[in-house]
C-alpha cells in the first residue's frame, strides 16, 4: 500500500500464509478516529484469522499449534463486524480469541445488542473487571452468580429474665450484588467459566509475576526514551496513481 521512495531500499513483505505456521507475533496498532488506520487494521486482522482458519482446513480441521487474536480496543479500533458471528467457529478452529471491551454498552455500540450477546454467549471465559457501572449488565452477572442461604438467628425477651424465645430461619441471599460487582477494586475480577461457578479472583500485576526481570529488560530495551526519541522506521506516505505509474 506504501511504495518506497526513490532510493529507499525495498521493504519487507508480509506473508499472512507464513506467519499463521509460525511462532512469531504480529502486533498491529492504531489510534481511534476517522483518520485512523482502523479500517486497516481490521482487514488485516480478518485476513490473519482467515489464514489460520485456512491452516486448520488444511491440517485435518484444527490449526496444529492454537493462534491467539487479542483485540485490545475491539469496539473502537478493531470494528469487525462479523466478530459475533465467527466467534464459536474461530475456537474449533483452533483460533483462540480475546476480545477486550470497556463495557457492555460499548459492544452494544460495535456490534448491537443481538451481536454482543451472541459474542458474549460464544466466550468460553468471561472475565469482569473492576470500574463497571451498567446496572442491567450488572443486576444479570449478579443473578448468574447465583445466591446462598444464610442462618438467621432470631431473639426476643419477655419481661421476667427468664423468659423469652429464640428461632432460627434460613433466608437466601444474592451472594454478590449488582452494587457489590461494580465496587470491586482493582486488583479484583469476577470469572465466569463454561461448566463452573463464578469465581472471584486476584489478578497478579507483570510486575509480580515470575518474569517481571525479563519484561523490564525488554522495556529498558526496545520502549522509546523519555525525550521521545524513537528507533527510525520506513516512512509511509500515500502514493497517487499517476505517480505510482510513472514509478513503475
Amino acid at each position: 500500500m506504501c511504495p518506497p521512495s526513490k532510493g529507499e531500499r525495498p521493504r519487507w513483505s508480509f506473508n499472512v500464509d507464513h506467519f499463521v505456521t509460525s511462532t512469531d507475533t504480529l502486533y498491529l496498532l492504531s489510534k481511534e478516529g476517522k483518520a485512523s488506520g482502523g479500517a486497516l487494521v481490521s482487514a488485516f486482522t480478518s485476513a490473519v484469522a482467515a489464514a489460520g482458519e485456512a491452516d486448520g482446513v488444511r491440517a485435518g480441521g484444527r490449526m496444529p499449534t492454537p493462534m491467539l487474536l487479542v483485540l485490545d480496543e475491539a469496539a473502537n479500533v478493531v470494528r469487525w463486524r462479523d466478530l459475533p458471528k465467527q466467534y464459536s467457529h474461530f475456537g474449533s478452529r483452533g483460533i483462540v480469541v480475546m476480545t477486550i471491551l470497556q463495557s457492555w454498552a460499548q459492544g452494544v455500540g460495535c456490534w448491537g445488542e443481538a451481536g454482543m450477546k451472541a459474542l458474549w454467549s460464544a466466550a468460553n471465559i468471561k472475565v469482569l473487571g473492576s470500574g463497571l457501572d451498567d446496572e442491567d449488565f450488572l443486576q444479570a452477572r449478579s443473578r448468574i452468580v447465583g445466591d446462598h442461604r444464610e442462618l438467621v438467628t432470631s431473639v426476643s425477651r419477655g419481661r421476667r429474665a427468664d423468659s423469652g424465645t429464640e428461632s432460627t430461619s434460613l433466608t437466601t441471599e444474592a451472594t454478590l450484588t449488582a452494587s457489590d460487582i461494580a465496587a470491586m477494586p482493582r486488583g479484583r475480577a469476577l470469572v465466569f467459566t463454561s461448566g463452573h461457578r463464578s469465581t472471584l479472583v486476584r489478578t497478579t500485576p507483570w510486575m509480580e509475576r515470575a518474569d517481571a526481570d525479563l519484561i523490564r529488560e525488554s522495556i529498558a530495551a526496545h520502549a522509546p526514551t523519555q525525550s521521545g526519541t524513537t528507533t527510525a522506521g520506513p516512512r509511509l506516505r500515500a502514493v497517487p496513481s499517476d505517480e505510482e505509474d510513472n514509478a513503475a
